[in-house]
Formats: C-alpha cells, structure tokens, sequence
C-alpha cells in the first residue's frame, strides 16, 4: 500500500509525541541523579578542626530561562533561589552534620567604625569578601584536589567581618542554573544541548585564619526555580563527607 505524502507527514507528526518521551526517560535520569565532589581540607579529615557554627554568606546564584529564541535573565527567581539555597543549607547542615548557623551581624556604620578603630584600619564589608571569593573561585575550581593539601586560603583579613567569636566558619555560596521552556526542552532532546540544571560551588572558609576547609560542587537535572526535595538531597550529598559536630556540646 502506498502512502500519499498527507498521510506520512501525519503519521510522522503523531510519532514525534512519542519519541520525545522515549529519549527524555532514556537520556533524563542519567543527568538528574546528583553529581558530587567533595574536597575537606586535611585539618577536616584528621578532625583537628571540627566546625559547629557558620555564618552563611548571601547566596548568589543565577539562572536564565532557554527558550528557542535564546536565553534571558531570570533575576527575580535567580534572588528567590538564592535565598532558598542559604535556608536549605542552614537546615541540611543543621539536621545533618549538627551545625549551628548563626546570624550575619549588622556592619557598622562608617563613622562608628572609625570612632572604634581610630580610623588606623580599614573598613571591610560583606561585599568585599564576596569579591575576594569570587577572585579565588577559579583557582579552587581550576585544581579543586589542592583544598585536600591546604593550598587555597582568604587569609586572616577574614577577621575583620567581625564576627560573633565563636564563629568557626564562613559558607560563600556560587551557583549557575538553567530552565528550559517546553520547545526548548523538546528541541534538546531530539537535537541535542544542555539540560535543565542547576550546579553550585560552595565553599566554607575558616573564620579565623581564612583556610578553605571544604569545597563542594553540587548537580543536579530539572527546572532549578521549583526545586525543593532535589535541592536538600543535593546538599545532603554535598555535605556527606564532613565531620559531624558533637550534639551534646
């Protein structure tokens, strides 16, 4: 029986449905299981340094939004994911590794600090260790095993965040994320390119002497902006290899 070129055509539009499902149940599952690297800073793994209590730094993690015509900012997700991401690593690190994180103290104010410090040091705000961190970012992801031999450190000016003495670590926060519309994702999966995902780098820095003591690199497949249970089992894994505190102190 021949077919006339109608009805192959509507054959072929009928099939496609179908083969979209087949390729995301067989490609999908192998980008959305999390992907982890852990690398703890050797006073880490022997236990000479054990961290109880950290301050998290604001998140900043930005996604975009694919679409066949390109992709655009997504600034008030990429603020709301931000802010969900500081929360799920509180609670993971709390639940998990019995970790306090405490509040982020309010800077002082420019003419207080001066009157405090007879004007002799400089003034260091949360937005300049963000940048120190951004600047030393590259260099832990360019050789991340060099944290396991204590080769990446902000320094002590880290003192200078002033923050409450029994503070023993600072957690700075990066993440790039994607979310694909429904042509985006279809074109994907047929064609070819990057999935949904979302991929952070994190780091928790010694508050006293600067060390980085971890560094870890959570992935994870799907839309990042509805994100909630896939976010906490990526930071439980994220976070597996470091030390609990002891609950009883």
């Amino acid at each position: 029986m021949r077919l006339t070129t109608t009805a192959v055509v509507s054959r072929l539009r009928a099939f496609i449905p179908a083969l979209i499902l087949a390729l995301a149940t067989l490609l999908l599952p192998g980008f959305t299981s999390p992907i982890h690297a852990q690398f703890l800073h050797p006073k880490i793994t022997s236990k000479e340094t054990i961290v109880r209590t950290v301050v998290v730094l604001p998140a900043k993690v930005n996604v975009v939004r694919d679409s066949m015509k390109g992709p655009e900012g997504m600034a008030a997700e990429s603020d709301e994911l931000s802010m969900r991401v500081e929360k799920m690593i509180a609670e993971v690190l709390s639940k998990q590794k019995n970790v306090t994180t405490l509040a982020l103290p309010t800077p002082p104010t420019p003419s207080s600090t001066a009157s405090d410090q007879g004007g002799a040091q400089p003034n260091y705000s949360v937005a300049d260790f963000q940048t120190k961190f951004d600047d030393l970012l590259p260099k832990i992801m360019k050789k991340r095993s060099d944290v396991k031999k204590g080769r990446f450190t902000m320094g002590d000016e880290v003192l200078n965040l002033n923050l409450e003495k029994n503070t023993d670590a600072i957690v700075f926060i990066r993440g790039q994320g994607k979310k694909l519309t429904g042509g985006k994702t279809a074109f994907t999966l047929l064609v070819g390119g990057g999935p949904a995902h979302l991929k952070l780098e994190i780091a928790i820095v010694d508050a006293r002497n600067g060390d980085v003591l971890l560094y870890t690199d959570p992935i994870f497949g799907g839309d990042p902006t509805t994100a909630v249970d896939r976010l906490r089992k990526a930071m439980e894994k994220g976070f597996k290899k470091l030390p609990a505190a002891d609950a009883t102190r």
